[in-house]
């Protein structure tokens, strides 16, 4: 952890899975992490196009499809990305949606709490095969 965080990998202490996926699309499209952990919104600024990441590390058992979305940001948002991981940290999804897309499929669920949500059956035609992925370098340290 201490070298991750020396690396600019980790920025603070909370929620370790988010951190590495940001990090990891940052890399990709060398962009740039907010410099705030808790921005609403954005995440990753590409050349002034503003990313939201989601990020998941899912053992083999988890049958959960889907992110939790905030779909009322009053920031500007261009594109959603997902970020699926297996339990170890082996990239398993990635999922690049224009946010004009994304957000008229994010849906309210839920019995005890309601989240906004996106299945990620509705945006199977944005995944991106892991080896067309820019900077195959970065990525592999996830493979």
């Amino acid at each position: 952890m201490k070298e991750l965080r020396e690396q600019g990998i980790l920025i603070n202490k909370k929620d370790f899975t988010s951190q590495i996926g940001e990090w990891l699309v940052e890399m990709i499209y060398e962009g740039k992490r907010a410099t705030s952990g808790i921005q609403k919104g954005w995440d990753i600024d590409v050349k002034g196009k503003h990313i939201q990441v989601k990020t998941h590390a899912k053992a083999e058992t988890n049958k959960s499809r889907f992110s939790v979305v905030n779909k009322e940001s009053a920031e500007e948002i261009d594109e959603l990305i997902i970020v699926v991981f297996t339990s170890d940290y082996k990239l398993k999804s990635f999922y690049k949606v224009p946010w004009g897309v994304a957000s008229p499929l994010i849906i309210l669920r839920g019995k005890k709490s309601q989240k906004n949500i996106i299945n990620w059956s509705s945006i199977k035609k944005y995944k991106i095969a892991i080896e067309e992925l820019p900077h195959q370098e970065i990525v592999s340290l996830f493979l």
